[in-house]
Order: C-alpha cells, then sequence, then structure tokens
C-alpha cells in the first residue's frame, strides 16, 4: 500500500478499517523517511501475511499498537522488522529478531497506546448527570473536549471525542 513511499514523512491510517484485511505483505517497505507511524487503531485479528512489513524502514522510531494489533493468525512474518534499525519500544531493535513474536508492546517493538477518549457517556442507573465545562459552566450535553460529569454526589472528567 505504502510500498517504497520513500518521500513520506507522515502518515494518518486512523481511519483505516483493517478488520477484514488478510495481506499486509510489505505495507510500509523502505518508507525510509518515516520516524513514526500511529497503528493503535489496527485490527489484524485476520492477517495472515506481515512479511517485509516494515522491512527498510530505516528511520522508523516508534510505531503506536494497542491490544487490536495481534499476530495470531499471521503464518507468514518473514523480515517483517528487517533494517529498521532506530526501532525501540519495549525493548531496542536486534537485527537478529525481526518476526512476528516482535509485534508487540510488552516484550517487543511497539509502543503502546490507550484510546484518548470516549465516544458516549452512558448509564445503567436513573441519576440524571449533569454536564460542565472546565471553567464550570453548565451544558446541555456533553462536548467535545473535556468535560465534567456530575451524577449524584460522584464527580468526574471525561474527554469527549
Amino acid at each position: 500500500m505504502f510500498f517504497q513511499c520513500y518521500s513520506l514523512t507522515s502518515l494518518d491510517v486512523s481511519n483505516f478499517d483493517t478488520r477484514n484485511v488478510t495481506d499486509m505483505w510489505g505495507m510500509f517497505f523502505n518508507c525510509n523517511i518515516l520516524t513514526s507511524l500511529d497503528l493503535s487503531n489496527f485490527d489484524t485479528q485476520n492477517v495472515t501475511d506481515m512479511r517485509y512489513m516494515f522491512t527498510s524502514c530505516v528511520n522508523l522510531a516508534t510505531i503506536y499498537a494497542s491490544d487490536k494489533f495481534v499476530t495470531t493468525a499471521c503464518s507468514e512474518d518473514g523480515k517483517m522488522f528487517s533494517d529498521c534499525k532506530k526501532l525501540v519500544g519495549a525493548v531496542p531493535y536486534d537485527p537478529n529478531r525481526i518476526g512476528k513474536e516482535m509485534a508487540n508492546y510488552t516484550t517487543g517493538y511497539f509502543t503502546y497506546k490507550a484510546a484518548s477518549g470516549i465516544d458516549a457517556v452512558s448509564t445503567t442507573d436513573n441519576i440524571a448527570a449533569e454536564y460542565y465545562d472546565v471553567n464550570g459552566r453548565r451544558l446541555n450535553a456533553p462536548q467535545k473536549g473535556i468535560n465534567i460529569v456530575k451524577r449524584g454526589n460522584i464527580t468526574t472528567k471525561v474527554l469527549v471525542k
């Protein structure tokens, strides 16, 4: 997809729906100017081929990922991280460890990225919620950004996307 995009300096793939993708062969191969990738929305549960996915991304230092990036279905992972010399996640790059086992944020080359907010506020109790902006002004409904939500005697700060 972005195979040999030599001049690519940044990339926004946050809206990619990868739930049904099976082949990511060479997806970012030789994107040698990229320094970081945010794949935190990638759902790779059906991907069977990840060969050369990040190969020769020589300036790539950070790959953000979440729990949705899994390699359980992947049977082809040859040289997945080959020549990613600057890549550091939970561990620094090791040229002898370039397969799918390194595609995680606990013992591999990825960096964990948690969700940055919530899409909606809901409740199962009957206590009405009161919404306020950060300056204490009452709102009719949650707004994008930081909201103060008061429900009974419990007050929380919530980020709404």
